[in-house]
């Protein structure tokens, strides 16, 4: 069978269509970029007190967003929690609540944290952690400069 020019073009075409459409490989979690602290937490909160703020972050249109949380606690192993919600127009957040929940462990410190992919925040336009809560059995929590971080995914 004679090979000519045309045959050859259709072959690397067909190659070239394989090596560009092949199927995506698995979810990987890439390097993260901070987008925000939540600043307007105190640095230090009560046993059993409630901190009530607003920390609005932008949900990025492609990614996910990581949020940590570094705390420790004067004594006490309580729960302490990291609240907020939802908005789908940038206005009215009282769509999906949500609460992150850690477990005080005296004066070590412990990271509460957890990642959205861009799957789970679809159709999200941001996030605003409203409050930070102590368990009344801690001593005075401390907050370690939380953040909110954009994770990129490859699909």
């Amino acid at each position: 069978m004679k090979f000519t020019k045309t045959k050859f073009a259709l072959a690397l075409a067909a190659i070239i269509g394989l090596i560009l459409f092949t199927a995506p490989p698995a979810q990987a979690q890439v390097t993260p970029l901070t987008l925000s602290g939540l600043t307007n937490f105190p640095a230090t909160l009560a046993a059993g007190a409630t901190s009530t703020v607003t920390n609005i972050v932008a949900v990025p249109r492609y990614g996910g967003l990581a949020v940590s949380l570094p705390f420790n606690a004067a004594s006490g192993s309580g729960s302490v929690v990291l609240g907020g919600s939802f908005t789908v127009d940038g206005t009215n957040y009282g769509c999906s609540p949500f609460t992150l929940i850690g477990t005080a462990n005296g004066t070590t410190q412990v990271m509460l944290s957890t990642n959205w992919n861009q799957l789970q925040l679809a159709g999200y336009s941001g996030v605003n952690f409203t409050t930070l809560t102590n368990a009344a059995s801690n001593g005075v929590l401390t907050n370690k400069a939380p953040t909110v971080n954009r994770v990129f995914y490859n699909y």
